[in-house]
């Protein structure tokens, strides 16, 4: 049986998910800081996703215009001149 990505991935979330449903309660102590902790987690997932967008838009945008038609093509420089009569 070979593993591919997606399959590796639903099977880690469906753990993941199964290990906090069937746990059982801590009651444990959770300080100030680790509210700060997880917000700086958060917000350094959000840059972080954010840097990735910016380094593939090129690719996200192809692929976008491909699966719902894009619309008319990009203009080039040379086609102004030639409309102007110039």
């Amino acid at each position: 049986m070979q593993f591919t990505t997606g399959k590796v991935a639903v099977l880690a979330v469906a753990a993941t998910g199964g290990m906090m449903t069937f746990s059982s309660p801590a009651h444990a102590y959770i300080d100030p800081g680790t509210g700060g902790m997880l917000l700086q987690l958060l917000l350094g997932g959000a840059a972080g996703a954010l840097v990735i967008v910016k380094l593939y838009w090129y690719s996200i945008k192809k692929g976008f215009q491909r699966t719902f038609g894009g619309g008319a093509p990009p203009d080039e420089p040379g086609d102004r001149e030639s409309e102007s009569g110039n």
